[in-house]
């Protein structure tokens, strides 16, 4: 049942997240224009509601590589279980995109010439792929330390709720406060979501190609790194 945790929590933070994408990228949607506090409200409730709901049905709601690599390290995960996380987080990843793929399908018919890779994945405004790299593993630990510390005042019944609100608090300062990079603080967002993109036939996305040096050097190992650390130095108190 953990394992089918992770994927429905993962879904529910990877869908919110990326049909508000869809809703602020495409032509003819309803909402059709980027709002950053509006852009971090989403965010953030989706990734609150996602480690809520991969709690309630019993899961340890990892929701992101890093963090699974990191269980590997301390010891907390055999090979052989983190790679099942992983696959139910990649799965996740692929299925978010075909629901966003059938309820905006017509609105990804109508965007001829709009980049439509961001919606799925994170690009930095100005890229420098040194800097960038540094950028993801501070977000990725100051996130993650932010979520594991927190978690020790968890209790009762309200618990599942109260690791949600943590989400959505974390995600919100860091997004409001460190938005100079495109950074995405989870290799399951940008990373897995880009395999997808490159697989999946999404109408109009004319030869868009995805930048797979960023996203495995800076989203994939930048964040793991981050999540890594965060795990290890916040196992240690």
């Amino acid at each position: 049942m953990s394992y089918v945790a992770e994927f429905a929590g993962s879904l529910v933070f990877l869908l919110g997240g990326y049909a508000y994408m869809c809703n602020v990228t495409l032509k003819k949607t309803l909402v059709s224009a980027l709002n950053y506090v509006e852009l971090v409200i989403a965010w953030s409730l989706a990734v609150g509601l996602g480690l809520t709901v991969a709690v309630i049905m019993g899961g340890p709601a990892y929701l992101n590589p890093g963090v699974v690599f990191g269980q590997i390290i301390v010891g907390g995960l055999g090979f052989g279980e983190a790679l099942i996380y992983l696959a139910m987080e990649f799965l996740a990843a692929g299925t978010a995109e075909i629901v966003c793929l059938v309820f905006f399908y017509d609105s990804f018919k109508a965007s001829q010439g709009v980049s439509k890779r961001g919606i799925f994945s994170a690009y930095p405004v100005e890229k420098n792929m040194a800097l960038n790299f540094v950028q993801e593993i501070i977000a990725s630990f100051a996130f993650l330390f932010l979520v594991f510390t927190c978690l020790k005042a968890t209790s009762g019944d309200s618990a599942a709720l109260q690791i949600g609100v943590i989400g959505f608090a974390a995600v919100a300062i860091l997004s409001l406060t460190l938005n100079s990079t495109g950074f995405s603080m989870n290799a399951m967002r940008s990373v897995f979501s880009s395999v997808w993109f490159a697989i999946l036939p999404f109408p109009n996305k004319d030869g868009e190609k995805v930048d797979w040096p960023y996203q495995l050097i800076v989203n994939l190992a930048g964040s793991s790194i981050g999540g890594i650390l965060a795990v290890i130095v916040t196992g240690l108190f």
